[in-house]
């Protein structure tokens, strides 16, 4: 009986001899232009999920090369210049800022703040903003067993 092990996602060049070359059996196909471009941007994601996960500065290290390769491959397709991205980080820093005060959002209450990050990682509460008028205690009766 032989296991199969569905990835269905873009891999590096080397996989497949990877795994032959270990006496296992795979499937590859080519993908068109357009899946090519959906897969890199899933890769990017995928590889940068790897980033909390090292152990190692190397692994750090070989996580972020990743990222970079599939960052170059990303920017090479769509013809992305490095002045565009230079201009881009500078649009950036000037709106949004940096990461030098160490800032962790906590809540807020601006509906129209924009987040990258996945629905997962935030919740949405609504908080009444006046506080409920208080209950009145009801009057304990002592019962006659007593």
């Amino acid at each position: 009986m032989t296991e199969r092990i569905y990835y269905n996602k873009l891999v590096w060049d080397n996989v497949p001899d990877i795994i032959r070359a270990k006496g296992k059996d795979c499937e590859v196909r080519v993908l068109t232009d357009e899946e090519f471009e959906i897969e890199l941007l899933k890769k990017v994601e995928e590889e940068a999920s790897a980033l909390p996960e090292t152990m190692s500065r190397q692994e750090l290290i070989d996580e972020l090369a990743d990222i970079v390769t599939v960052l170059e491959y990303i920017k090479a397709r769509r013809t992305i210049t490095e002045l565009e991205i230079a201009d881009a980080l500078e649009r950036h820093v000037h709106k949004r800022g940096r990461f030098e005060k160490k800032l962790f959002l906590v809540w807020s209450s601006d509906s129209e703040y924009v987040t990258n990050e996945k629905a997962k990682t935030v919740i949405r509460l609504t908080i009444p903003d006046e506080k409920p008028a208080p209950r009145e205690e009801a009057s304990v009766v002592p019962s006659a067993e007593a």
